[in-house]
């Protein structure tokens, strides 16, 4: 039950959900294959470039990430807190 795990700190969604879709295989297949291609064809210093474009960006779609798990979390606690009121009548 997710209420005991979050209770016992073992609710890490951020951390264990990852996308199962062939379309999100592919593209990480696609990523790593690219990564190989400038390793070989870009200096050294260029490709520490790349692999820091490459870590800001993760950490520029962890936050729209986050952004976007709040903003649905809390839509989905209005959704039903207006449906229980349209239930019991309240306004």
């Amino acid at each position: 039950m997710i209420l005991k795990e979050m209770y016992s700190g073992r609710f890490y969604p951020c951390e264990t959900v990852v996308p199962t879709s062939e379309v999100y295989r592919k593209a990480v297949k696609a990523c790593e294959k690219l990564m190989e291609q400038l390793s070989q064809r870009l200096s050294k210093e260029d490709y520490e470039l790349v692999k820091e474009l490459r870590a800001q960006t993760a950490i520029a779609q962890c936050e729209e990430s986050e952004s976007h798990f709040k903003y649905g979390f809390s839509a989905g606690l209005i959704v039903q807190h207006e449906a229980y009121e349209q239930v019991n009548g309240e306004k």
